[in-house]
């Protein structure tokens, strides 16, 4: 009896030592930008607007909106609404369906998002289906959920986890992880991949003289028109072109933007 008692409280004494703790690991969030809820104006799912705002504090979409957002905060697009226009705003997220253009700090397209246009940003993170001219100062990053058809992707550092089709150009680093795949001409200063990644295409190294200015008249689309008088410099300064260079070597019969002869080049 005694040996069991004592085997009883050794037992006893050794389930009070302190156990290691087992930290389990945590899938972060994909958001990057955080839905806003301070100072929020919201044009509710049942909807829709076709006009110009021009304000403060953050604005969420949740129904079909036309026209142009100059906002000082947060612009959300909610899963299931549409925008068409152009944003100007601090941080543009889209789980929605959005066609035109954005210039924004941070922009994020989210798994359920798709976008259709150009972005031109500091910080850009996509996660959904995006078709357009992508130019970010900072970084890019294509999760695993994004797919990506592209004219031209740019920044400095770009990292690839999802699908991409078209352009990438990279001043400092490219990185492909093992579920990313790339099928297109590649510029990159240095380039880092995964076993596992895909890489399809042609790749230079990139040369600030020869890409940091470029003016990629190939990737001007037919859709930008010169009907006005007045050119949108701010369009024209995302696809790197003078607004009266697009007034002048638009062909005037059709009204579309065709690729400058490298002879006319100022």
């Amino acid at each position: 009896m005694g040996f069991f008692s004592s085997k009883k409280e050794e037992e006893s004494y050794e389930s009070k030592e302190p156990q290691e703790v087992v930290k389990e690991e945590i899938e972060l969030s994909k958001d990057v930008i955080k839905t806003p809820t301070i100072n929020v104006s919201i044009l509710k799912d049942t909807l829709k607007v076709k006009a110009n705002i021009d304000g403060k504090g953050s604005l969420i979409i949740g129904g079909d909106f036309e026209g142009d957002v100059n906002i000082e905060d947060t612009i959300f697009v909610e899963k299931g609404a549409k925008f068409s226009g152009t944003v100007h705003a601090k941080n543009v997220k889209i789980s929605g369906v959005f066609s035109g253009a954005i210039y924004a700090t941070d922009v994020e397209v989210t798994k359920s998002g798709s976008f259709e246009g150009n972005i031109k940003a500091n910080k850009t993170f996509l996660g959904g289906k995006v078709n357009g001219v992508v130019r970010s100062i900072d970084t890019i990053e294509i999760s695993q959920t994004g797919e990506v058809e592209t004219k031209e992707c740019k920044s400095k550092q770009i990292k690839i986890e999802g699908k991409v089709r078209g352009r990438v150009v990279a001043s400092e680093l490219l990185e492909v992880t093992n579920s990313g795949s790339i099928n297109g001409d590649i510029i990159t200063k240095g380039i880092r991949t995964e076993q596992g990644g895909t890489i399809i295409g042609n790749i230079q190294t990139y040369d600030e003289n020869l890409h940091g200015n470029e003016n990629n008249q190939q990737f001007i689309t037919d859709d930008i028109s010169t009907s006005s008088s007045e050119i949108d410099p701010e369009i024209a300064n995302l696809i790197n072109i003078k607004p009266d260079d697009i007034k002048k070597y638009a062909r005037k019969e059709d009204k579309s933007i065709k690729r400058i002869p490298p002879e006319k080049k100022e």
